[in-house]
This record gives C-alpha cells, sequence and structure tokens, in this order.
C-alpha cells in the first residue's frame, strides 16, 4: 500500500475575492509535490448561471432567492474549474452543505462529477469511502438538502447521515480488500457542528475494526478548523478552510478594503487566512504521513475580536498541522490537545 495525494476543503469561491488564486496555488503544488489525485472536501463553489439554467430553467432566480453567498462571479468560477483540469490529476469530492444551496443534490454531484450523494473508489490499496452529511431528520422523514432548504429547520435536524447510509457504509467496509478511509463534510468525530448520528458510526468502527483494521483514518471539512479526534481508535483530523474561518457578522471588520467589503459583502463575517491552506497525505503500510501549509491572518485574528473558545471545536488557527500517525489503532478518545 503506497499513496499520495491533496486535499483542500471549504474554498467558498462565492465569499472570497481571491479563490481562483487561492485554487491556483493548490494545483500548482499538488503538482510539484507528485500528488497522484485530488480530494475536496465540500463547500468549493457554487455552480456558474450557465449550469444553473441547464440543470433547472429557474435555476438562476431560485439561486438568488434562496443562498446565503449568492455572486455572478462565474469568470472566477470557470478558473477554478479549468485549473483543477489542468493538473490533469483525478478530483473525488464530497458534498458539503454550501454545495446545495443553489441547486439539487443531483445537481450538484453532476456538476462536480460525482456518481451518486455518497460513494467509494479505491486507489493505491486503499478505499477511500466518501459519505454525504446532509440530510435533514423531520417528524416526516428524511430530506435531503436542496436549495438551501435547510435554513429554515433548527440545527439537532441538520447533518445526518442516516440509516440507509450508515447500513451501506458497514457493507462497504466489511465486502472491502482494502484498508478504508472515512470523507465527510461535517465531521464524524467531533461534538459540536458535527454529524448527528456520528456515534452510530463509531459503533461500526467497533465491529468492523475488531478481528483487524479496516478502517485508519478519517478525513472533514466543514469547520474551517485544523484539529484532530480519535474514536475508538481511529483519528479523525477535520481539515483546515482554504479560504478563512467563519465568525459571523457580529465580529464584522474590513479585511482588505472597503471597496472590496462592498463588492464580497461576506467577506467582514470571516477571518480570511493570508495564504491558501490545504494538506498532502503520503501513506504506507505503516505510517499516514501529512503536510499541511501555515500562514497568517488578514486583519484581527478571530480571538482579538472576542470570537469565544466555545464556538469551535478545535482554537481557530489559520494552518493545518503537520502530522505523522502510525496506521495502527491510537490511544485515548475524543479531542487531541494539540500545541501551537
Amino acid at each position: 500500500m503506497h499513496v499520495k495525494f491533496g486535499v483542500i476543503a471549504d474554498l467558498h469561491v462565492d465569499i472570497m475575492p481571491d479563490g481562483a488564486a487561492r485554487m491556483q496555488g493548490f494545483c500548482e503544488e499538488a503538482v510539484r509535490w507528485g500528488a497522484e489525485f485530488l480530494i475536496h472536501l465540500g463547500d468549493m463553489q457554487y455552480p456558474e448561471a450557465e449550469f444553473l439554467r441547464e440543470a433547472d430553467a429557474n435555476g438562476v432566480e431560485k439561486a438568488k432567492q434562496h443562498s446565503w453567498f449568492f455572486c455572478d462571479r462565474d469568470d472566477e468560477k470557470l478558473e477554478v474549474k479549468r485549473l483543477l483540469r489542468e493538473t490533469g490529476l483525478p478530483m473525488y469530492g464530497v458534498l458539503g452543505n454550501h454545495d446545495m444551496d443553489a441547486c439539487s443534490k443531483k445537481a450538484t454531484c453532476r456538476y462536480w462529477g460525482m456518481p451518486s450523494p455518497y460513494y467509494s473508489f479505491v486507489r493505491g490499496g486503499l478505499r477511500f469511502i466518501a459519505l454525504d452529511t446532509n440530510h435533514i431528520v423531520t417528524e416526516d422523514g428524511v430530506l435531503d438538502f436542496e436549495v438551501n432548504n435547510y435554513r429554515y429547520y433548527p440545527g439537532a435536524q441538520l447533518s445526518y447521515l442516516t440509516s440507509p447510509q450508515l447500513k451501506w457504509l458497514e457493507e462497504e467496509i466489511l465486502r472491502s480488500e482494502e484498508p478504508c478511509v472515512l470523507l465527510s463534510h461535517a465531521p464524524l468525530g467531533d461534538d459540536l457542528l458535527c454529524t448527528k448520528d456520528r456515534q452510530e458510526v463509531w459503533k461500526i468502527l467497533e465491529r468492523v475494526n475488531a478481528d483487524r483494521r479496516r478502517v485508519i483514518f478519517a478525513l472533514n471539512g466543514h469547520n474551517h478548523i485544523d484539529g484532530m479526534s480519535v474514536r475508538r481508535g481511529v483519528p479523525f483530523i477535520s481539515i483546515n478552510s482554504a479560504s478563512n474561518i467563519w465568525i459571523g457578522h457580529r465580529y464584522d471588520a474590513i479585511r482588505y478594503s472597503e471597496t472590496i467589503s462592498r463588492l464580497y459583502p461576506h467577506i467582514k463575517g470571516c477571518a480570511p487566512y493570508r495564504d491558501a491552506l490545504f494538506a498532502f497525505f503520503e501513506i504506507d503500510d505503516e505510517t499516514i504521513r501529512m503536510t499541511g501549509r501555515k500562514t497568517g491572518f488578514v486583519g484581527p485574528s478571530p480571538q482579538q475580536l472576542g470570537f469565544p473558545k466555545t464556538s469551535a471545536y478545535h482554537e481557530p488557527v489559520p494552518f493545518i498541522r503537520d502530522r505523522v500517525l502510525p496506521v495502527a489503532a491510537l490511544d485515548g478518545d475524543g479531542r487531541i490537545e494539540e500545541g501551537q
């Protein structure tokens, strides 16, 4: 078993003034580093207007009406897709919650070339299992995230895998001849802003890893933080956003200029990173090697603005740590405290 790949999460082109430049940095470094393929962990960008019209005659109007961050900078979005395509590397992804702000799951899967909302693929002797955490649980049944409908439901009803997917997950792991890596947008290992039925995943890990180590680690995006939790001996790694941490408009600050703040109104509610963040992994039979990047904040940090520590499961930082982890089981349970 040996594989090298790059990971990027939460680019949020619709919020940032330099999303395409951040993707360019990732793509160039991935090629230079020798990545064999790329993974995105959701919340990349809303589809451009032409795609939305193709998917739904009223797609653009629906997107403008319902989306959190709708913007019409289609040139940037097309540039992001061009940059990815010109690496020549396969790209695999998961659905982020904001990926369905402007359209349906079916359309989003088609936009990113995903075979379905959850699926698996094999590379370098590993099976990667891409999960869909974007379900609403109601008294009347389960709903997919679609055209930002989740904004109308309390948080307790959001971000579920649901029973059918959990059943599929366990079957997929048990039938796999390869060790498995779990991929998701919302965290499966953390206890804040996370997948609500994550403890069912932990129970699955107990069963499938009982006789041999079938699941070796998991990756997620969503929370725009760097950190790691351990559940049932398996490390769950949160990949920081490529762009920023969202701290909310209560903590608005001018980051670049008044002009940019008018053109990109949600940038004031973020603490942007000066440079793009992403990570590279090299995995063999014994070791998981993770190489991250470090930068700084543009403008005041979340801590300087009084953003409470309790609002994030791991402390907001403008970097992704390097990590060297064994493929073997880890000790401990819960959040891993790490130094700067």
